[in-house]
């Protein structure tokens, strides 16, 4: 009977020289690191540069990229606020238009019709070629302007009065003049308020913290000749005071509007 034996399977070859030029490599490599400190450098810098090329320009690339998918994020929130901003206007705008008709309706009712004639007269001069929150019109006594008239930026937009007249000139002085006391009604709730010129068209108020004044309230011009004086932009609270600042501008550009209205008495 004949009898199979398995194989032995053939042992594996060895290569010992593999080992032995890794050692040698390394001993090498540490020889001239010792001796030649500067040349090992050198060819470390040579084969690490392009490495370090590759991952600058890479870095620079994805830094790129990220400022501008933030940019374009940042334009998309600055987009989508100034199109709320500009809802929020329309909707005033509709609810002054509004209540100044029902305003001038009441005083249609009760017999009180205004109808003071107005001067349009052209803005000569404006800061910073005349004083601070002062303007030089080309209307003046001989055609009607006297001192202490009202003066208007539009219809409803009242901004200051009249101070010195001429023959074919006057100068205005505006409400916002620095340290100059104005009286107004807040229109929302009926209330009474100084608001204190701060120049450049602006002004601030100091009331208690817990009076009722709101972001974009509308302070206006007191008595039956109404308008609007200014509106609320910003209101500082201070948590360790008990009272709070509002600060108000003019609406409107009057420093860049070219004709201004004068009530004419």
């Amino acid at each position: 009977m004949k009898m199979n034996y398995l194989l032995k399977s053939k042992p594996k070859h060895v290569h010992p020289w593999k080992t032995i030029a890794v050692v040698l490599v390394f001993v090498l490599l540490s020889f001239l690191g010792f001796v030649f400190p500067n040349i090992l450098r050198r060819i470390s810098y040579a084969i690490a540069r392009p490495l370090w090329r590759v991952e600058g320009v890479a870095t620079k690339t994805f830094t790129r990229v990220k400022d501008f998918f933030a940019f374009k994020n940042t334009l998309i929130s600055q987009n989508l606020a100034l199109q709320d901003e500009i809802s929020s206007l329309k909707l005033k705008e509709i609810d002054y238009d509004t209540i100044l008709k029902e305003n001038q309706d009441l005083k249609n009712q009760f017999g009180r019709v205004l109808s003071v004639p107005r001067i349009l007269a052209s803005v000569l001069s404006k800061p910073p070629l005349s004083p601070y929150d002062t303007l030089v019109i080309d209307a003046g006594s001989a055609e009607g302007v006297v001192p202490e008239s009202k003066v208007y930026l539009s219809e409803s937009i009242i901004i200051g009065f009249v101070t010195s007249v001429t023959p074919h000139a006057s100068l205005l002085k505006l409400f916002s003049t620095s340290g100059y006391k104005q009286e107004s009604v807040l229109e929302r709730t009926g209330a009474s308020f100084g608001l204190i010129g701060n120049g450049g068209a602006n002004f601030s108020l100091e009331v208690p913290k817990d009076t009722d004044i709101l972001w974009g309230d509308t302070f206006m011009y007191p008595g039956i000749s109404s308008g609007v004086i200014a509106t609320v932009y910003y209101i500082d609270t201070n948590s360790q005071s008990s009272f709070k600042t509002i600060y108000l501008r003019i609406p409107g550009n009057v420093f860049q509007s070219r004709y201004v209205f004068i009530e004419k008495n």
